[in-house]
């Protein structure tokens, strides 16, 4: 089943949950990370059978810190949901490393392409997620979550594009590659 990487910041308003929701039950398998904020959304509202978790800590909750979402990823495992723990190396690498890491394994699952939920212009995860799926060829789709889908950062050569139109994806942008393939 085609797979999309969602991703997005810690400190996004429960405001956009509805917004997560409706992008969530696009009908496309899912895979997450293991934060609070966008991740924690995403887990709530997706069915066991519909994605992947990847967990930067241990299924006890070992190697988590206060941004994990522990509880949601434990109950998206008991409800049958795929979990894979340590995603980014054992508790002997550095949170932040492992974070990084967990990152481009949850882009790396990515079949279709990457949502990404910005709360801030300045959301160095987020922006991460952006230049992984970008560096994939695939896809990147954002949505400003509080501000101008203008302040979006620049992943590089190209622009993000409003898709607009109507319905849940009109307030999303999309990054377009101003780089001409030579092959």
């Amino acid at each position: 089943m085609p797979v999309v990487a969602f991703a997005g910041s810690r400190g996004l308003s429960p405001a956009f949950v509805p917004l997560v929701r409706s992008v969530v039950g696009s009908g496309r398998s899912v895979s997450v990370g293991c934060c609070v904020g966008l991740d924690s959304f995403v887990l709530s509202c997706l069915p066991a059978a519909s994605g992947s978790c990847f967990s930067a800590f241990g299924s006890s909750g070992v190697g988590s810190c206060s941004l994990s979402a522990v509880s949601s990823v434990s109950s998206f495992a008991a409800g049958g949901g795929s979990v894979s723990w340590w995603s980014g190396g054992g508790s002997g690498v550095a949170l932040r490393i492992r974070l990084s890491a967990r990152t481009s394994a949850v882009i790396g699952s990515a079949s279709v392409s990457a949502v990404v939920f910005f709360s801030s212009p300045r959301s160095v995860g987020s922006a991460l997620a952006c230049r992984l799926a970008a560096g994939r060829g695939l896809p990147v789709f954002a949505f400003a979550c509080g501000f101008a889908g203008s302040a979006l950062p620049s992943l590089g050569s190209g622009a993000w594009v409003s898709v607009g139109g109507s319905g849940v994806w009109s307030g999303a942008w999309r990054w377009v590659s101003s780089q001409t393939s030579f092959f």
